[in-house]
């Protein structure tokens, strides 16, 4: 069959099912005639794709792309430091998981703008699917509920439940963060210490205790770095672990293409080849993504769909216009995210706390002040003062040793995949979002490991390794600190009711 007739006939069938879809199951006479015409357009276009790539292959070839390869497991000795490193951390979220969300209370936005309450609900409650699911989660549902229900169905707790889901989250982080780093350095204990420290962030630690979607999305954006770290031949697994963090946060699949792009050109000498397969992985995750999202919406019409213009207003309460922010503002917000993106991330400062000012019951707690003509931000104090100098030094070492390396071997790699992935959530979250310490699961993997990747070299020297040790227990304890200061804070309005 010629290509044009192949392409043609996709077209058809795919905007016929398109519309026909669009009709049964999403109210489309009902929508304004921008949002019917993106509404069939834009599905029929994926839709149009995946049928002309499967027309390229024969059936008994599409079957064997779509069949898994079956894989032994490494012995349990193997893995057994990486398990239990995640189950002690486990152990520490969900302590205080168990403190943080707790039922009958709403306590949106309280910590550090986190919407745990309502992704509780989402996640385990019976009709926690009725609750808005925004544009930025093409098909977060299809991904959080079926656990989160399972998990409510054995624990007869839905609170708990999704408390339990959260933590794990968090310590399957650990786990994948400790994968990568022992396949990437070959050291045992290296990989152990690198994965407590992303464990032990400021990060990590309050957001796999604070329920939200971000430690979630932070698991995709590890499995998908474990993912191209080996650069397989076949797409699948790329495709299954973008699709993954497509599906949890829209804007966080740039991070893959990143990720996917450098290690398509890691030898400078990238051909045709390459540039091909990175488009068929991008239009691959972008078409299936689509189809996802309609599905999505269809299954739970509470879903707003990420192309249709009605939902994009919904955002614009998110967004920050800093070119029509006067100065000292457009200023403040860029030190305030490169604070948060380079600094708070890793080590919790003592946080602002707002009283009767916010109108809400209990206290809320955010790393910012603004006041007219004024930023203030979160300081540090005692230990954290030495922590937060201790990880600036060793930023500053990572960063001269990849210049160094960069320059003396002119290959790309992962680590710098990692940088930009740092610089694209500085762009996007300089116009996007309230209190950017929300989104820093988004980014965290990525300083952590940009770190990790640098100081690999030292990986074998015990002076080093046990510095670091010392750091990260410090660390540890300067984060669950930084916690009981929000509990302790907390209390009174707690036992008062609210």
């Amino acid at each position: 069959m010629k290509t044009f007739l192949r392409l043609f006939l996709s077209a058809l069938a795919a905007l016929f099912i398109s519309l026909l879809f669009s009709v049964l199951f999403l109210r489309l006479t009902e929508r304004s005639a921008a949002d019917q015409a993106l509404l069939v357009i834009i599905p029929g276009a994926a839709l149009a794709y995946l049928f002309f790539s499967l027309s390229k292959e024969s059936a008994r070839g599409a079957i064997s792309a779509l069949r898994l390869k079956p894989s032994s497991l490494p012995p349990p000795q193997e893995y057994a430091a990486g398990l239990i490193l995640s189950l002690l951390f486990f152990a520490a979220y969900l302590h205080f998981g168990l403190q943080f969300n707790f039922g009958g209370s709403d306590t949106t936005d309280n910590f550090l703008d986190a919407d745990n309450t309502p992704w509780a609900l989402r996640i385990a409650a019976p009709e926690g699917h009725r609750l808005e699911m925004r544009g930025p989660h093409p098909f977060a549902y299809f991904v959080l509920r079926p656990p989160g229900r399972a998990l409510a169905f054995l624990v007869s707790d839905e609170t708990l439940a999704a408390i339990l889901l959260n933590a794990f989250a968090g310590a399957l982080c650990v786990f994948l963060a400790w994968a990568f780093m022992k396949r990437q350095s070959n050291r045992g204990v290296y990989a152990l210490l690198i994965a407590a420290l992303l464990g032990a962030s400021a990060s990590h630690f309050f957001f796999s205790a604070v329920v939200e979607t971000y430690i979630f999305s932070a698991v995709a954006l590890i499995g998908f770095a474990l993912v191209a770290q080996k650069n397989p031949v076949s797409l699948r697994a790329p495709l299954a672990a973008s699709l993954l963090t497509f599906g949890l946060t829209l804007t966080n699949f740039a991070q893959n293409f990143i990720a996917f792009s450098a290690v398509q050109f890691s030898n400078f000498h990238a051909g045709k080849a390459s540039f091909l397969r990175i488009f068929r992985f991008t239009a691959l995750t972008l078409s299936l993504g689509v189809v996802l999202s309609a599905v999505h919406a269809a299954w739970y019409p509470s879903s707003a769909l990420f192309f249709q213009l009605s939902g994009a207003g919904a955002e614009g309460e998110f967004s920050v216009s800093i070119v029509n922010e006067p100065q000292w503002r457009a200023a403040g917000r860029a030190l305030l995210l490169a604070r948060t993106l380079l600094l708070y991330t890793v080590v919790a400062p003592r946080p602002f706390v707002f009283g009767e000012e916010v109108g809400n019951w209990l206290p809320r707690f955010n790393f910012f002040k603004i006041v007219p003509q004024t930023y203030s931000y979160a300081a540090y104090d005692g230990m954290g003062q030495i922590l937060v100098l201790a990880w600036a030094g060793l930023l500053l070492a990572s960063a001269a040793l990849f210049l160094w390396d960069l320059l003396r071997v002119r290959k790309i790699d992962l680590s710098l995949a990692f940088l930009l992935c740092l610089l694209f959530n500085f762009i996007l979250h300089l116009n996007y979002g309230y209190e950017p310490f929300l989104y820093s699961p988004d980014w965290a993997y990525a300083l952590v490991f940009f770190v990790g990747m640098t100081l690999a070299p030292f990986s074998k020297n015990r002076l080093f390794l046990s510095a670091l040790l010392v750091f990260i227990l410090l660390l540890a304890w300067n984060q669950i600190q930084f916690l009981q200061f929000i509990l302790d804070t907390i209390a009174p309005f707690r036992l008062g009711g609210g």
